[in-house]
């Protein structure tokens, strides 16, 4: 299993969409692909990042990206249709990191930004890896107050995320009840302002017990990492994030997706959950 980062901007997004999407990718060359610019030069890696502005428009291309990078985030900053920066170790390689957004199917003024680590990038048992994936959504986001965000191995790939699969919800509407209701929960999961909020804010959140680190973000928002590692993440982890998490979860029963067996959840409706 590897490791995937999402997240949703809005027009509630902090700086506006584009600043979310170039901050991610930034946040992605700072961290996770922190050096291989450098090795870029030297002919020991290599990338594919490239940008759309419209689905009719060509693809721009930034190579290298060494020094196509402030070029590629002004584009970021304008919203583009899609966008993607690939990492490999030869050319055409398969990809060990991959960062990508895109409007198509969460509909513009709307953006899904994704990260997706590759299995050789670390162990979701190494605590260290853990903590410096959780750092860069922190990095990624701290400017931000995006309408949602997680980290983990169960999350799809795709923009649905666990609790649009398994309660029958479509992407443009989850996305547009973002600050109205938690669009998912995984092994790290982002609460905008708004729903953090609700929750009574960060230190009551801390107080639940069922975060390893919760973390503030300066714009808006709270990051709540639930077990130090990913491994850790254990079915009853999955209920004390449901437990803490549930005045803010949409309503629905739950229904398990064959199609989807990764997916973890717990099998509860939210909104009758305590009585």
């Amino acid at each position: 299993m590897s490791l995937r980062a999402i997240a949703t901007f809005d027009v509630s997004t902090g700086g506006g969409v584009g600043h979310g999407l170039a901050t991610w990718f930034g946040a992605a060359l700072a961290g996770p692909l922190h050096g291989r610019l450098e090795q870029e030069q030297q002919g020991t890696a290599f990338f594919s990042a490239s940008t759309r502005a419209t689905e009719r428009s060509p693809r721009q291309e930034y190579q290298p990206l060494a020094t196509g990078w402030e070029a590629m985030r002004q584009e970021l900053l304008h919203e583009p249709e899609t966008a993607h920066v690939l990492y490999m170790r030869e050319h055409l390689g398969k990809p060990l990191v991959h960062v990508r957004s895109s409007t198509i199917r969460v509909r513009r003024p709307n953006a899904e930004a994704q990260l997706l680590f590759g299995a050789d990038c670390g162990s979701l048992d190494d605590a260290e890896f853990c903590a410096g994936a959780v750092e860069f959504l922190v990095a990624a986001l701290d400017t931000v107050n995006p309408a949602f965000a997680w980290l983990g191995a169960d999350a799809p790939a795709s923009e649905e995320t666990n609790l649009d699969w398994v309660l029958g919800r479509r992407v443009r509407g989850s996305v547009r009840e973002a600050r109205t209701f938690l669009r998912g929960y995984s092994w790290t999961t982002v609460c905008p302002e708004e729903l953090s909020v609700r929750l009574g804010g960060p230190g009551a959140l801390a107080a639940t017990g069922a975060f390893h680190r919760v973390v503030p973000l300066s714009a808006g928002g709270v990051v709540l990492q639930a077990t130090e590692t990913v491994t850790g993440y254990t079915d009853e982890a999955v209920r004390g994030v449901f437990e803490a998490l549930h005045p803010v979860l949409p309503p629905g029963v739950p229904q398990f997706d064959p199609a989807h067996p990764e997916l973890r959840y717990f099998p509860a409706d939210a909104s009758r959950f305590g009585g």
